[in-house]
């Protein structure tokens, strides 16, 4: 029965019934594509409430898990997808979308995933801000570097990327410093849930297509989220313990290596470019879905049960 019961969890099936609804039913993605930005919004203001009031008010010691945020989530994850992608891919769209999603900040469901993986919640905190911080001066240099040859709404772009990252991270300290978090609280998974499947779903409709037609390039991108998770997860967790870093401490470093916002590099590949660019997303947050669940069934991270609240599945 415990067995069916991981199976049947929540995050498991909004996953689940999300791709299928996309492929099976993309209809409805002509209305869904104007409701990923708000969706995401919503997602990337309720999820930070979690960083407790007055968290910020001490900067000095969050500056060296902030600067370890963006070690970790764009100078290893990152590069090492670039990389991957510059011998491997071919098609132009795909390598697009390889970019953003090299370029996308930490995932939002690191921060429940830290209480559930008795992570060192300062440094799961920190480290998250302080990337989402390093997302507003990576994104640019990124796509200056990499994308400079296309022709882009440079003026959309940065009203976008505003949107998703540092009003939502105001807005949510806002909320929790006025204490209108309570209000929230209670209507917080169906609010997340239905946020998240807006977004999985728009992506997985619109690129139905690319999936029905099955191309080379598509399995190498598989191919590389699913190598470029689970080697820099043992990578990471034999160095830290060779280097005799505390266990809660490595738990942290762990998800901020393994785990990017897909669903926000998704939803601007949708808004800024192509199905193409957007199919990366989708190939990493599967991968990341297999990843998840993995270490919540195997108790790899720690030796104990470490499923103590449910998680979005991006």
């Amino acid at each position: 029965m415990k067995y069916l019961k991981f199976v049947f969890y929540r995050s498991n099936i909004l996953f689940l019934l999300s791709v299928s609804a996309g492929i099976a039913l993309p209809q409805a993605s002509a209305i869904s594509i104007f409701l990923i930005l708000p969706a995401l919004m919503i997602i990337m203001t309720i999820t930070p409430l979690r960083i407790p009031r007055g968290f910020f008010r001490r900067i000095r010691p969050l500056i060296a898990p902030a600067i370890q945020g963006n070690l970790m989530n764009y100078i290893i994850l990152g590069n090492l997808i670039i990389f991957a992608s510059l011998f491997f891919i071919r098609e132009e769209g795909f390598w697009f979308g390889m970019v953003l999603v090299a370029a996308a900040p930490p995932a939002v469901s690191m921060l429940s995933l830290s209480k559930s993986f008795r992570a060192d919640l300062t440094v799961s905190f920190a480290g998250f801000a302080g990337a989402y911080l390093g997302a507003l001066l990576i994104i640019p240099l990124i796509g200056l570097g990499f994308l400079k040859y296309n022709h882009l709404n440079y003026l959309l772009i940065i009203l976008i990327v505003a949107a998703l990252i540092p009003l939502p991270l105001v807005l949510s300290r806002l909320i929790v410093e006025k204490e209108w978090d309570g209000i929230i609280q209670p209507h917080e998974g169906i609010i997340i849930d239905c946020c998240f499947f807006i977004v999985i779903y728009t992506i997985a409709a619109r690129t139905r297509g690319l999936i029905l037609n099955w191309s080379s390039d598509m399995s190498v991108i598989l191919t590389i989220a699913a190598l470029t998770v689970f080697i820099i997860f043992f990578a990471v967790r034999k160095i830290g313990r060779l280097s005799n870093v505390a266990e809660n401490k490595i738990v942290s470093l762990l998800l901020l290596v393994t785990m990017k916002n897909y669903g926000l590099a998704g939803g601007l590949a949708l808004l800024l470019f192509t199905e193409e660019v957007a199919f990366a997303a989708l190939a990493f947050t599967t991968v990341n879905f297999i990843f998840t669940n993995w270490l919540k069934y195997t108790k790899i991270v720690v030796g104990r049960s470490i499923i103590a609240e449910e998680t979005p599945p991006s």
